[in-house]
């Protein structure tokens, strides 16, 4: 974990569906990212959400991907078609199918090195591919690089929801494919 990338270097960069054996990775992973975020003042995780649990439960269902350089897992996304009872009032453009993005999370040594792009390019493949009709997810507003991740993505601001665990709503995006 803490090898950081190196310019010039070129790794074998891989997703894939998480299995089993992906979990202590995933976990460690989301670890370093909730302590990166406290370090940088932001609110989003702690050690009620999310948790090892969660990502055992998703691991189960075949919900999370892990990008991969060489044999490091330095990136994960969570894919499904599971919206938190929360949203149920946001005023969404698409219809259902919509497939949700869940805890998309890149080691911090290497953030802004594009793999948050990369998953989610690797997203809306995987959602146009399997008849969906948009992908829509909820972004904590205290981290600013998710939220021009997804506008950058162009896409558009639906709603908020209060999760009471967090200081600020979260903005619900959503993209239609």
């Amino acid at each position: 974990m803490g090898s950081t990338p190196s310019s010039g270097t070129i790794f074998n960069v891989t997703i894939t569906q998480a299995s089993p054996r992906d979990v202590p990775a995933i976990w460690r992973l989301i670890c370093a990212c909730r302590d990166d975020l406290r370090k940088r003042g932001i609110d989003q995780w702690d050690e009620t959400y999310p948790t090892e649990q969660i990502v055992i439960d998703d691991v189960k269902s075949g919900s999370w991907y892990v990008l991969q350089e060489g044999v490091i897992c330095i990136a994960a996304i969570c894919l499904n078609a599971e919206q938190h009872p929360l949203w149920e009032p946001i005023l969404w453009l698409g219809r259902e199918p919509a497939l949700i993005v869940h805890r998309l999370c890149v080691l911090p040594d290497y953030q802004g090195t594009g793999k948050a792009s990369r998953l989610m390019d690797f997203a809306e493949h995987h959602a146009a591919a399997n008849g969906y009709v948009s992908i829509r997810l909820d972004a904590y507003p205290g981290n600013p690089p998710a939220i021009s991740l997804y506008e950058r993505r162009r896409y558009r601001k639906a709603g908020e929801v209060n999760f009471s665990r967090c200081a600020l709503p979260a903005f619900c995006f959503e993209k239609m494919l």
